[in-house]
């Protein structure tokens, strides 16, 4: 079973990161922009939710290409943090042989986003 702190860690606004046999996560309490129900058409309200985020070993999420990243969004709730643990343990058990066999931080190069082209440039 993935460990994921209680309910209170998260409303403190930290951050819990873990890595299970080469699947890595994050999850980070943040908000998000919703529309209000209460406020009329185009009225907003932010939300308190907790972000999960996964990607395989060897590198760090933000170079880890982001076709193998997977983002997942939760209330920050009791009900939210006990999904968000049931999100984990499922995409670790949907592949357990992947996350097993990723490759050596030795043996690949990170992600880097694609070079943008210099404007101005005759091509």
């Amino acid at each position: 079973m993935i460990f994921v702190p209680l309910l209170h860690y998260f409303k403190c606004k930290n951050l819990y990161s873990g890595n299970e046999a080469g699947m890595r996560y994050l999850l980070t309490p943040t908000k998000r922009t919703v529309p209000d129900p209460e406020g009329g058409e185009g009225a907003e309200k932010e939300e308190a939710i907790l972000a999960v985020d996964i990607w395989p070993d060897p590198w760090a999420l933000d170079k880890t290409d982001p076709a193998l990243r997977r983002h997942e969004e939760f209330p920050l709730s009791d009900e939210g943090r006990a999904a968000a643990a049931q999100c984990l343990e499922e995409a670790y058990n949907a592949e357990p042989d992947r996350w097993k066999n990723l490759p050596s931080i030795l043996d690949c190069e990170p992600w880097a986003p694609p070079a943008e082209p210099e404007e101005g440039k005759a091509e």
